[in-house]
């Protein structure tokens, strides 16, 4: 009888013993997920600021296409939003490590062998100094059996740490789009600084010339030449200095859309409308839910660190329990390589094999316990976040509200000012009042104008703000959701092959 007759019988046994084992229900260790209570308002308190509703491509809205299209190219080429999605590419991969752990581990082996006997060992015979040659090949394989979920919850972990890590990287895609429109806002306000001081310099200039004219006839005296002379360093000094903040807002904004180290050092960024031509900002619809705000990524982001710390849990319960394995093995063993295929050469073995700890001083215990503190630490996490999502609002919608008016309020100084500024000089050119009062004018609208530039820059940071407090604006009815929706499931499926359903993590358990 062939030995591949022998064990075809045996293999059918363990065939029907491996059904048996599969269709047995195995548990899981875990304890059910349930989301962290808050106190979340329904609605937010009703806020008058008007009623044009932001869309999820937020930065439209203010009209101006190079804005876009250096969004757009940040989105594309930031060298962080390429990190972000080679983290996503591992924690894929370690998913599919995870996967694994399900099915058997085979193994093939082959080995040639002889050996010879030492003269100097006991009960040494001199006729059998070398051993006959041996040949064996087979194939090894051993299926640790999944009864306390072991290994379900290690893949479950992983999964929603693969779901962190996708939902973190649509935070970043939000974080770089609103850090490049800021970035720009902060060039277009410099451009507008460096104009006024150099038109301020210019206009200086041209009156120190007249005043240097008339100290030369003797008309003024050389305490206000001097004070005109020391008026014309100061812009220049502010030319300087903006001229310095200008390039190097540059070369952040050209970091930020992950241009080459030469157009770094080498290239101009464009620029659209000047900031004062830029429309004025969207602003919040009233009574929004505060589900709106719960969509954000960081949110979604840091409830799926507590669902895999909680899977985690159940992955270190499980080593208090047997771990039992299936073990088989299937070759050949001959001492002529010639007949070492042959069926007399078969050989085959299968079982079941058993481990338990007794004695491990606590270090399972130990290992429970470092799993519910993480989980401890991933629900602060989550509350925290929660709360920092509120702040954010809060502060933003009031930034919102109140930009606009320190803006009208900044134009109607600056006009007041250089109003002003005419007064004196005529004053001061007719004999009326000494130059201390047209030096003060000056200084009081230059400062006004420096500031106008910055206010128009907070206001439109402040539209910014409410965008990246709800996770990226909200919805108009009547337009196509944009970014920062980009379909967490379409990314996974472009990243890796695990085709996991990525509803809110408040459904999951």
């Amino acid at each position: 009888m062939s030995s591949l007759a022998y064990i075809r019988p045996r293999l059918g046994t363990l065939t029907l013993l491996l059904v048996c084992i599969l269709l047995l229900p195995a548990c899981s260790l875990a304890p059910r997920y349930e989301r962290p209570d808050q106190d979340i308002p329904d609605a937010w308190r009703k806020v008058d600021l008007g009623s044009a509703p932001l869309n999820t491509d937020w930065w439209a809205r203010f009209d101006d296409p190079v804005l876009t299209a250096l969004i757009e190219e940040a989105l594309v080429n930031n060298q962080d939003l390429a990190a972000s999605l080679a983290r996503v590419d591992s924690a894929a991969a370690q998913v599919g490590t995870a996967t694994s752990a399900f099915l058997p581990n085979v193994q093939g082996t082959a080995s040639a062998s002889t050996d010879s006997a030492s003269a100097k060992s006991a009960n040494w015979n001199p006729k059998a100094i070398r051993s006959p040659d041996t040949y064996q090949g087979g194939l090894h394989a051993t299926w640790e059996l999944d009864f306390w979920g072991k290994y379900r919850n290690a893949y479950t972990a992983l999964s929603d740490v693969l779901m962190n890590t996708v939902v973190g990287h649509e935070a970043l895609r939000l974080t770089v789009a609103g850090q490049t429109a800021q970035a720009y806002f902060a060039l277009l306000a410099l451009d507008m600084q460096l104009n006024t001081a150099r038109r301020t310099l210019a206009t200086r200039e041209e009156a120190f010339g007249i005043y240097t004219s008339r100290y030369k006839q003797g008309d003024i005296t050389e305490l206000d030449w001097q004070r005109a002379r020391a008026e014309v360093e100061t812009a220049r000094a502010q030319v300087h200095t903006s001229t310095v903040a200008v390039d190097k807002a540059e070369a952040g904004l050209a970091v930020l859309t992950g241009r080459s180290p030469r157009d770094i050092m080498n290239s101009a960024m464009p620029r659209g409308h000047a900031i004062g031509m830029l429309p004025s900002p969207p602003v919040l619809p009233a009574g929004l839910p505060s589900e709106l705000l719960q969509r954000r990524p960081d949110i979604r982001a840091a409830e799926y660190m507590i669902m895999a710390y909680n899977a985690n849990i159940g992955v270190a319960r499980a080593q208090f329990f047997p771990s039992i394995s299936l073990t088989g093995m299937l070759g050949t063993l001959s001492a002529n390589f010639t007949s070492l295929f042959s069926n007399a050469a078969g050989t085959w073995n299968y079982g079941v094999t058993g481990s338990m700890p007794i004695l491990d001083f606590g270090r399972t215990w130990y290992n429970v316990k470092d799993a519910e503190a993480q989980k401890r630490g991933a629900i602060a996490v989550y509350r925290k976040t929660v709360q920092s999502a509120f702040e954010d609002i809060r502060t933003s919608l009031t930034s919102q509200r109140e930009a606009d008016a320190i803006v009208r309020s900044m134009r109607i100084q600056v006009e007041s000012l250089r109003r002003s500024v005419e007064i004196a000089r005529l004053q001061y050119d007719n004999g009326y009042t000494d130059y201390l009062t047209v030096l003060d004018a000056e200084r009081q609208l230059f400062s006004a104008e420096l500031q106008l530039a910055s206010a128009l820059r907070d206001r439109l940071n402040a539209v910014v703000s409410v965008c990246m407090a709800l996770g990226g604006g909200w919805e108009d009815p009547a337009r196509r959701p944009g970014f920062p929706i980009i379909g967490t499931q379409r990314l996974l499926e472009e990243n890796t092959s695990i085709k996991k359903t990525a509803p809110a993590p408040a459904a999951a358990e």
